[in-house]
């Protein structure tokens, strides 16, 4: 038999009960292939994860486990729902991403934050609506500090010194920009190119200066061919699996993207630009020459990178306005040149 007592007893546990369930945390596993001592990790990653716990008064919390595949996988891993939120380089899966493809095009700009910030402003405006990532939700892009090119026993002064060179590429525009300059792309990950070019299986490498010496190949370099606004950059993101994000709430939502999108590409950026001039900078002491590409031999760089550009512009089926995306890429870039402080 109920009694009033029990009644109230019996409504008191079930408040009890309501409460823990609404204060219940989420736990969201961040399948993470960059070593946690890397600053993409220790300066990014992990502090991203923890405005995310703090906007959702603990409501979200982010546990980042071992990479649960192989770097190019964690788009699939995210999008299956073997884990919940991964770290993605888009031109590891380049063939997926067409429109995102306009981040990593040549010689657009100095650094990571003016690209990035720039890039953000052209997803939302241009990108976004064609739904490139579906089954996931993009919570942030940015794009690295610009590459260059990096020789281990031979100073590049012409590109005829590069003809026959193996030089190790990535996948999108980091192997355009080879095949591009007339060398013999080489396929490694990055944690092997310290190896491969000190024994001498590959005779360089294009990339961001931050990687080669978070990377540790310094010992391996010892030249450095700068060229202005960069022959690539990748674009790299954060996301989320979208079955994952479309159960939490309006609220739990609202929280994350407040630290998220062009908020998490100006953080990502800021680590870039840090870590390259650090990088320069300990290279040089290391005995690494630094030398930026002008005259004739930058006028050929571009005669030869160029044609990727408006090959880009020219590919899709009317996908979007490839070029108004474009022209809106280099107008933003161009404000946050002039505003280095902006954010808006």
């Amino acid at each position: 038999m109920f009694t009033r007592r029990s009644l109230l007893g019996g409504l008191a546990a079930l408040a009890t009960l309501t409460a823990g369930v609404a204060n219940a945390e989420t736990v969201l596993r961040f399948s993470n292939w960059v070593p946690m001592t890397h600053p993409l990790s220790s300066d990014v990653m992990v502090p991203w994860a923890k405005e995310v716990e703090e906007a959702t008064d603990g409501r979200i919390k982010i546990e980042f486990v071992s990479p649960l595949g192989a770097p190019p996988a964690h788009l699939d891993i995210a999008l299956n729902g073997i884990a919940d939120i991964t770290f993605i380089v888009h031109s590891y899966t380049s063939d997926r991403f067409p429109l995102m493809e306009l981040g990593e095009l040549p010689f657009v700009a100095p650094d990571s934050r003016t690209a990035s910030l720039a890039f953000w402003d052209t997803y939302e405006k241009f990108i976004e609506g064609a739904h490139e990532h579906r089954g996931v939700h993009l919570l942030g892009a940015w794009g690295h500090g610009p590459a260059h090119l990096f020789t281990g026993s031979k100073e590049i002064t012409s590109l005829d010194d590069l003809s026959g060179m193996k030089i190790r590429v990535a996948g999108g525009m980091s192997k355009n920009a080879g095949e591009g300059l007339g060398v013999v792309p080489f396929f490694a990950p990055s944690s092997q190119s310290y190896e491969v070019i000190s024994k001498g299986v590959a005779d360089g490498i294009l990339f961001p200066t931050e990687s080669v010496y978070n990377f540790k190949i310094g010992p391996a370099i010892k030249y450095a061919l700068k060229v202005p606004g960069g022959l690539y950059r990748s674009v790299q993101g954060i996301i989320m699996n979208e079955g994952v994000w479309d159960g939490l709430s309006d609220e739990d939502k609202e929280a994350i993207n407040s630290v998220s999108g062009k908020h998490l590409a100006a953080l990502a950026a800021t680590m870039w630009d840090t870590q390259d001039a650090l990088g320069e900078e300990e290279l040089t002491k290391a005995g690494t020459k630094f030398t930026t590409a002008s005259g004739e031999m930058l006028e050929a760089i571009h005669a030869k990178l160029e044609p990727y550009t408006e090959a880009w512009l020219d590919a899709g089926n009317g996908d979007i306005d490839r070029k108004a995306a474009y022209d809106y890429f280099l107008e933003r870039i161009a404000y946050y040149e002039e505003n280095p402080e902006a954010e808006d």
